[in-house]
């Protein structure tokens, strides 16, 4: 057990490529947080976190998992996280003896859908979509977590590097649109590939590509389009959007207000709430703050414990102080997967 400024560590709740995620107690307050520890071990690893803080700050969303405050020590980067207490959708369908019913995913995708769109109005692309990173409070909020694969969607495109992804059968490559093993491509339209997946997912409990423990012929299936065939007892409504999102070109792929105004989600989601996320309108997407990018951080001597500082600014309000930490029984799910 440590501390960092403000804060007491607590044990490991999560781990990815290049960072840990622990669960912090802001003293002063006795509030759970979660932290995203990432050190500064090279130049890239530093420009991709300020990357990734500049993308958190302009996303503020029920949907999204909010960024509190970050900090920095001689040694790391602490990114505090919104703590999500729920687990994440990975493990939903996993512990179901059956697959979802369908009131169940409309609502679960719904949100991912709010989500979605939220960070794409703000310029966002998460090029990492899958229910791993989909977080779940204890109401059953879903919020989209790590955004460490993220970028600004300045121009609508990207060249594909593959080897940013982590290619596990299981995990990130079963997700990735086709096009984005083939060059240039449209990452807005490659999330929308995306949820299309997860879609599949929720419904069936089975990836759409199945089973295989071979990345090549996993990679094969993906960029030709051979989707499992959907079971009969998933709706005419619900295959026909998942397969719409799946489209194997980018171009035939639904806009996500189309996807809002599907028969799938009209026939569980009040249209109120349908009519509210389509009309709702994101503030223009922030400037990016030139301070944030800069290689210049301030270090302190580390003594016994690592004694951290707010890195960029004054600190955020501490709205998500919700929970306290007496005890420490709970265990709040962290970001996961690839950073």
């Amino acid at each position: 057990m440590g501390r960092v400024g403000e804060y007491e560590i607590f044990e490991t709740v999560g781990t990815g490529a290049f960072s840990k995620v622990k669960r912090v107690r802001h003293i002063p307050t006795d509030a759970c947080f979660v932290a995203k520890i990432i050190p500064k071990s090279n130049q890239r690893v530093e420009n991709d976190i300020r990357v990734e803080i500049s993308i958190l700050r302009r996303l503020k969303h029920r949907n999204i998992v909010q960024l509190v405050e970050i900090l920095e020590s001689p040694n790391n980067y602490y990114i505090i996280l919104e703590p999500v207490f729920g687990g994440d959708v990975c493990s939903l369908v996993l512990s179901q003896d059956s697959s979802l019913e369908e009131e169940v995913v409309s609502g679960l995708f719904f949100q991912l859908l709010a989500g979605v769109r939220a960070c794409h109005q703000n310029g966002v692309a998460h090029r990492d979509l899958k229910p791993e990173n989909l977080l779940l409070t204890e109401g059953n909020v879903l919020k989209i977590s790590d955004f460490g694969l993220s970028r600004l969607h300045k121009q609508s495109n990207f060249h594909a590097q593959i080897d940013e992804y982590a290619h596990t059968l299981t995990g990130t490559l079963a997700y990735v649109a086709p096009e984005v093993f083939c060059g240039t491509y449209d990452a807005f339209k490659a999330d929308i590939w995306s949820m299309g997946c997860i879609l599949y997912v929720l419904l069936t409990s089975c990836f759409p590509f199945g089973y295989t423990t071979d990345a090549r012929e996993l990679e094969e299936r993906i960029k030709m389009g051979r989707i499992c065939k959907l079971p009969d007892s998933v709706s005419e409504e619900a295959k026909e959007l998942t397969l719409w999102l799946m489209s194997l070109h980018p171009e035939d792929r639904p806009s996500l207000d189309q996807v809002a105004l599907h028969s799938f989600l009209k026939r569980y989601v009040p249209m109120k709430h349908i009519l509210a996320l389509i009309g709702s309108k994101q503030p223009p997407p922030l400037a990016a703050n030139p301070a944030e990018f800069s290689s210049e951080v301030v270090e302190e001597e580390k003594q016994v414990n690592e004694r951290g500082r707010p890195l960029f600014g004054k600190e955020a309000p501490r709205e998500y102080s919700l929970k306290p930490c007496s005890g420490g029984s709970s265990k709040p799910m962290g970001q996961s997967g690839k950073d």
